[in-house]
């Protein structure tokens, strides 16, 4: 792994276990190599909002808009900051999406639910699994997100009908996709020599992707936001006079 490849993960890292500071230094070790690194760029803004510099992190996310004005994840921070909103924590652990060959699986959801449905969603946020005549439903809280494919759907059936329980996690969502993390938490004695899920091929969509880690890590906001307290930015980097709600509105005349 090269250098800008190890500064990356330990930046993920970092935000991950929420140590902004250290995240904000290896970010800008980066940026020093990569200026036009965009996705460094919205690290950089995020971890500016942790610790408390709204300002200098809407000059990041801008930055990132400036080098690529398809920039989801920076314009969805942005809004977040012109309409004054906090992001909710969810019960996210890295340890949650850790892959036992036969026994987990990353699942593309089929038949989904509404982007108003799929904008309430956070990474790790538990779901339940419900079975139907043809497939399996996958909600929150009895609300419908969407189904597993009819072939795990139809396998994983079976299996519950003989006595396997599972835990259904999302593990990451996207404009129009949602993958949710399936494991196996108990076998019954009927399944004991049938693996739950195919051993070849399940680490496909697993989570050695780094930019996969990264932008589940920043897209599907699974950190909080503290918007509501003011700042005290020094002049430097990303800073601006201007209100947040004005710098958010410069960052889509970028079109």
């Amino acid at each position: 792994m090269n250098k800008i490849a190890q500064l990356q993960t330990q930046a993920i890292q970092a935000a991950k276990v929420q140590d902004w500071s250290k995240a904000l230094e290896i970010n800008q070790q980066i940026l020093e190599e990569k200026p036009e690194d965009t996705a460094t760029l919205n690290r950089t803004g995020v971890a500016y909002l942790q610790l408390g510099k709204k300002r200098k992190a809407v000059g990041f996310f801008q930055q990132a808009i400036k080098f690529d004005k398809t920039n989801q994840i920076a314009r969805r921070f942005l809004d977040k900051l012109k309409n004054n909103q906090n992001i909710k924590l969810p019960s996210f652990c890295s340890q949650e999406f850790i892959e036992e060959p036969g026994k987990t699986k990353n699942a593309l959801l089929h038949r989904l639910a509404g982007k108003n449905v799929l904008d309430t969603l956070n990474v790790g946020q538990a779901c339940e699994l419900k079975t139907k005549s043809r497939y399996i439903s996958v909600e929150v809280d009895g609300q419908y997100l969407g189904a597993l494919p009819e072939d795990l759907s139809f396998r994983l059936t079976k299996l519950i009908k003989n006595g396997n329980t599972y835990s259904c996690r999302i593990r990451s969502i996207k404009d129009k996709s949602c993958m949710v993390f399936l494991k196996e938490t108990y076998q019954s004695q009927k399944n004991v020599h049938v693996h739950s899920f195919s051993v070849a091929g399940n680490s496909k969509s697993g989570s050695g992707d780094l930019s996969q880690i990264d932008d589940s890590l920043l897209r599907q906001e699974d950190i909080p936001i503290n918007i509501i307290n003011s700042d005290d930015d020094d002049t430097g980097a990303g800073d601006n006079p201007h209100s947040l709600v004005e710098l958010s509105e410069k960052s889509d005349q970028l079109n």
